[in-house]
């Protein structure tokens, strides 16, 4: 990110008011509707669906530094009901800055170099859900847990690592699998010493590696 965009961010912040969210919390769902924009301060959160038969399917993971929730700022309506179906959830306790969408639409178009930003967002976003979408059907579920490593990696000096609310039943979860599935193909990373464990927290120790691995068919 910029500095400019820094800047951005932060004047954002100072319009919103800062809130906490529980683990589980509804920040956006088409029922009703918060109309709020939110930048993500701590923790983790996910755009995802239930079905009626109460199967979660994750498609977008949202991390410290994202804003969550800007398109349904402008995409307020949908031709069908599909879209009832899809929620943005706390995934963790999270502290986050709430803005309205009027508030925020008003500063994009006061700050047209924002839209640049808000654009780049979108497609990172768009792109990551192409990529875990194709790694689900592809099958090969070490491909799949090595793209996801590397899709939800941040950088903390001198390492990269894995949100510590990431628990092998999330990653589970993302994937389609089982737990234990996760747990056994975590230990074949930590065994090639691409990814070892900090307290909860996972760090990858190689990314260089895990990422050729990720780009054999991500």
């Amino acid at each position: 990110m910029t500095e400019s965009n820094m800047n951005y961010m932060n004047a954002l912040r100072g319009l919103g008011t800062l809130t906490h969210k529980k683990k589980h919390d509804c920040l956006y769902n088409r029922a009703h509707m918060d109309k709020y924009v939110y930048c993500l301060e701590e923790g983790l959160c996910a755009l995802h669906s239930v079905s009626p038969g109460g199967r979660e399917r994750i498609y977008q993971y949202f991390l410290p530094g994202d804003f969550v929730g800007f398109i349904p700022a402008y995409a307020r309506s949908y031709p069908d009901d599909t879209f009832y179906a899809f929620s943005i959830t706390a995934k963790s306790a999270c502290t986050l800055y709430q803005i309205p969408y009027s508030t925020f639409r008003e500063f994009v178009e006061a700050h047209p170099d924002f839209y640049r930003w808000l654009f780049e967002t979108a497609i990172a976003h768009y792109d990551n859900a192409l990529k875990h979408c194709y790694a689900l059907q592809d099958g090969d579920n070490f491909v799949s847990l090595c793209c996801a490593l590397t899709e939800l990696a941040i950088y903390e000096d001198p390492h990269y690592v894995i949100h510590k609310d990431f628990s092998y039943s999330e990653l589970a979860g993302y994937l389609g699998i089982h737990t234990i599935t996760v747990t056994r193909l975590m230990g074949k990373l930590k065994d090639m010493g691409i990814v070892s464990k900090r307290g909860h927290q996972t760090v990858i120790q190689d990314m260089e590696q895990l990422t050729a691995m990720a780009q054999a068919r991500c």
